[in-house]
């Protein structure tokens, strides 16, 4: 039987090999559909079947939903594969919240008047995030017996106000806009002020307000170096969707200090990490370092979509807005034939509706450029031609997309692999709901 490194040593040998294969359909960008025609990159038997399809129904395929249409067994394998080897993304019930004792009522965590307290200036997909999050953080400091977190990245210090006033653990934010920092700070405060109308004045003083510290992370070195009060000698790392390479700074910080107990980390912002460098984001693992496993700009950015969220968009009909992406591509055409250099220039972006027109959109989204548009009829009447084939426009974007989960999980699992084989223990659960919050993985490593 395989261990676990030599199982994730497997699944990720056999991803990059499809990955590979499919290199062609990820770097594909939309706005380039037309200038460089996309359509034809496709296999002839997908054009066949997809180029009259309806997006309801692509919603439904990709999804893996009953279809009617006869599909080309090359597709099927692909979709068989993504199903296969993708990280599930379905949230699981494995982290549950803990009973907290009865006794409990003269406290944060207890009051029935004090239950929403935590809520408060919270947005709903961040209420849905923090609140997981935190009962995650306190079952590993229960399992490591570590009373103390360090969150990185911590904005307005939700997720350390609710680990602090709550759980009651010692609890420091770091974050690098110190606007943020000061808000956080008078949060508590609030926080304080209404929690001590309901509490006793000996509960009152025993309320732990978190810590909160302005700083750009760089590089490790600064970790090693935190100046943390002495409630904070061993501590937990966490870290909520920090931005590129901040989370895995924070995983080479796990491995490499002793101070640090566990980690509870999930990622964003894919496509800003580096990948050329010594200090890179990705990859790094020892393993896939000595694979070709390099991922371009444009498959780490569409790793970052919300599949379950725009299937479900297309499965209900939800998809007219979408064919902004074909006046998009459209005028993209028009730009580069005027001056070469205005490939992927920074247009305005603009909503669409039924009844704009293609000269209107196009004068909109150039009007901060200055640039002049042709006055030529032909242009024009060729623009509305490419919006004809708007459901194609989408239909590539769409098989982009199939494939975004496969490069996520390829970059996570590299994260994995990365703690495995520093010796530690490391998992990977899907906790928040994918149609709330999409990057939904939660790493968790921890020292025995």
């Amino acid at each position: 039987m395989k261990s676990h490194k030599e199982t994730v040593q497997s699944v990720l040998t056999d991803l990059i090999i499809v990955l590979r294969m499919y290199e062609w359909l990820l770097n594909l960008y939309v706005l380039d559909f037309f200038v460089d025609n996309h359509w034809e990159k496709l296999p002839a038997s997908w054009q066949v079947t997809f180029q009259n399809i309806d997006p309801q129904v692509l919603g439904d395929i990709i999804l893996g939903k009953h279809s009617n249409y006869i599909l080309p067994l090359s597709f099927l394998a692909l979709i068989k594969t993504v199903q296969t080897y993708s990280l599930p993304r379905q949230s699981i019930n494995k982290f549950e919240s803990i009973k907290k004792p009865e006794n409990l009522y003269d406290s944060c965590s207890g009051h029935p008047r004090l239950k929403n307290l935590y809520l408060k200036h919270v947005k709903l997909k961040k209420r849905h995030e923090v609140s997981l999050m935190a009962e995650i953080v306190h079952q590993a400091t229960l399992q490591t017996k570590c009373n103390a977190v360090v969150d990185f990245g911590s904005g307005l210090g939700h997720l350390v106000r609710l680990l602090a006033y709550k759980y009651d653990l010692y609890a420091a934010g770091i974050e690098c806009q110190s606007q943020l920092t000061q808000d956080a700070r008078k949060h508590d405060l609030q926080l304080e002020y209404t929690a001590k109308k309901y509490l006793s004045a000996e509960s009152g003083l025993k309320l732990r307000r978190p810590i909160h510290f302005d700083m750009t992370l760089n590089n490790i070195n600064q970790l090693d170096n935190l100046e943390l009060p002495d409630t904070i000698k061993d501590y937990g790392l966490i870290g909520l969707h920090p931005c590129g390479d901040l989370g895995p700074l924070l995983l080479k910080h796990f491995v490499n200090s002793s101070r640090v107990k566990f980690i509870c980390v999930v990622g964003c912002c894919y496509m800003k990490l580096t990948c050329d460098c010594i200090d890179r984001g990705y990859p790094m693992s020892r393993y896939l370092t000595g694979l070709d496993s390099g991922l371009s700009y444009a498959s780490r950015e569409i790793a970052c979509h919300a599949i379950e969220v725009y299937c479900d968009r297309l499965r209900k009909g939800n998809y007219e807005d979408l064919k902004i992406h074909a006046y998009r591509a459209a005028l993209e055409r028009i730009l580069v034939e005027h001056d070469p250099k205005l490939r992927h220039a920074p247009v305005r972006s603009i909503k669409h509706f039924n009844t704009m027109t293609f000269q209107r959109y196009c004068t909109l989204a150039v009007e901060k450029l200055e640039i002049p548009l042709p006055v030529c009829a032909d242009t024009w009447s060729r623009g509305e031609a490419d919006l004809q084939h708007w459901r194609r426009v989408v239909t590539v974007y769409t098989l982009r997309l199939l494939l975004a989960p496969l490069v996520e999980t390829v970059i996570l699992l590299d994260r994995v692999l990365f703690v495995i084989e520093n010796g530690l223990t490391c998992n990977i659960y899907p906790v928040f709901d994918p149609k709330i919050s999409p990057r939904n993985h939660i790493i968790v490593a921890r020292r025995a």
